[in-house]
Order: C-alpha cells, then sequence, then structure tokens
C-alpha cells in the first residue's frame, strides 16, 4: 500500500512501485469511475461529472488527459506541457496496431487528443463493481447482511456519516474542509490559496482501497472512523484554519462497538467479485 503516488521514474505497479516522483495525492480508485457524479435520485451527468479530489475537472474524457500533461505524473520534464499531446499523438501513429484500433473506433485519422481522452475514458468506464451484500440485500435479500452490519449501517446513518457519503456512490462528489493530518512526504493544499477542501471519497469497495483520505495518512478504516469522531472538536491540522472547517463536522460520540459496526457495515460495500489485481 502506498500513502501517495509515485508517477514519473517510478519502477513497478501498485503497492510494489517505488523511487520515482512522489505525487502529492494519495490516488482515488478508478473502479466505479464512470458513475462519479450521480447522486441519490440516480441522476447522471456524464459530461459533467467531476473528477480528482479538488473536483478541477469534469467528464472521465477530459480526467484522462490530465496525467500525460502532468510532469509529475507521466510527462516528466524532457518535454514541454505545450507540446506533450502532440508528442503521444506522434508516438501513437507511428505503431500499426494503435492507427488499427483508432481507425475502427473513430474512423480515419482519429488519433487526436479528444479520441484519446474517448478511448481511455470508454476503457474505465467498464471497470465497474456494484453487485456488494449491501446492493444484495436492498434488493431484497434480508439475509445479505448480518445484524452487525445492519446495526452499523443505521449507526452511520445516526451519526451523519451519510450526510456526505450518500447516494449510490456513498459520496455527494462535494468539496469539503476537513482538518485531516499532514502527510509529511509531500503534502499541500488543493490550491494556491492555502484552500484545504477536497471531495467527499466514494466508499464502495473501501475496504479493498487503502490507505485512506486525499494524501494517504490513514492505513486502517478504524483510524479514519477516529479522525472523525475527534474532528469536531479537535483541529489535527495546525494549517487549517479552524473557522474553515466543514458546518456538517460534529461529534459523532461513537463506542468500540459503535464503531466495528461501522466498519462491518463499510466493509459489506464490497463487490466480492472484483478483481483487485489493479
Amino acid at each position: 500500500m502506498l500513502d501517495l503516488s509515485i508517477g514519473v521514474g517510478g519502477t513497478g505497479l501498485s503497492s510494489q512501485r517505488a523511487n520515482g516522483t512522489i505525487v502529492n495525492r494519495n490516488s482515488i480508485s478508478f473502479i466505479n469511475a464512470a458513475f462519479n457524479g450521480i447522486d441519490e435520485n440516480g441522476n447522471h451527468s456524464p459530461e459533467n461529472a467531476t473528477m480528482f479530489w479538488d473536483n478541477r475537472n469534469k467528464s472521465l474524457e477530459e480526467q484522462a488527459i490530465q496525467p500525460l500533461l502532468s510532469a509529475e505524473e507521466m510527462r516528466g520534464t524532457a518535454i514541454p506541457e505545450s507540446a506533450i499531446i502532440d508528442t503521444v499523438i506522434q508516438r501513437l501513429s507511428s505503431i500499426p496496431e494503435y492507427n488499427l484500433l483508432f481507425t475502427d473506433a473513430f474512423g480515419s485519422n482519429s488519433i487526436t487528443e479528444e479520441n484519446i481522452g474517448k478511448a481511455i475514458a470508454a476503457f474505465e468506464r467498464t471497470l465497474t463493481a456494484s453487485n456488494s451484500r449491501f446492493d444484495q440485500y436492498i434488493n431484497g435479500d434480508a439475509y445479505a447482511l448480518s445484524q452487525q452490519e445492519i446495526r452499523g449501517m443505521n449507526r452511520f446513518i445516526n451519526a451523519g456519516c451519510a450526510d456526505c457519503h450518500s447516494g449510490p456512490m456513498f459520496s455527494d462528489f462535494e468539496l469539503h474542509v476537513l482538518t485531516v493530518p499532514e502527510n509529511n512526504k509531500l503534502d499541500a493544499p488543493n490550491d494556491g490559496d492555502g484552500n484545504f477542501a477536497f471531495r467527499t471519497a466514494s466508499l464502495r469497495n473501501a475496504a479493498l482501497t487503502a490507505l485512506y483520505m486525499h494524501n494517504g495518512i490513514f492505513e486502517t478504516l478504524e483510524e479514519v472512523l477516529d479522525f472523525y469522531d475527534d474532528a469536531a472538536d479537535v483541529n489535527q491540522n495546525n494549517n487549517v484554519p479552524s473557522q474553515q472547517r466543514d458546518d456538517e463536522m460534529r461529534d459523532l460520540d461513537l463506542g468500540n462497538n459503535d464503531e466495528r459496526a461501522i466498519v462491518a457495515f463499510i466493509e459489506s460495500l464490497t463487490d466480492d467479485n472484483l478483481d483487485n489485481a489493479f
């Protein structure tokens, strides 16, 4: 497990990746990214779905291009940002197999920035995992969840967790200012104005996507709940002025049994058919 992503110059995949440039964010899982922006009524506008921890881009098509532009993630420093897209297009155009694939999908002379974004986004939309035991429970299987998980679901709602972790993806996809402790490796606000507002992470398959928060500071779901239990009363990041903290922060007043039940409920949001090799 990596707290912060490793980009240019890194070797290896996933948790085995090492060396290279450290990116200042923990990677958001792309599983179910096809549903970004969906609300509690099932309304969904893919072209307006916000992306990244700071919601700075809209749509998977637009998101797919951004890592190519980033010096830390994929571009490096040898090629200026203004030239990287043309360079990528030239490289893809020199590979016969890609010419055939793009022609089949988009027609002739179709290796363009727009179509590169469309191709990557189309692949990302195939990566869904939404048949958890919780889904089976709400679809009528009364025995899909244990009594502890049902208790955790009710405590999750009553404690106010569902105010932000709402809707089919258990996220309102909104930005909120918390006081998450900083990761001393490399951490920064989401813009140059010192704004520490980050989006609500989806809880689907969260049991498989540690580490947690925008900077990967917490290793377990229990640590995340401990943070929220104290967050209303204790500012855990001195760089975040207390007056900026989200108004929805509250004392959860969780006992040990509550915490274990809520963790069990979150674990029930895992689709057991998900191939976690990604």
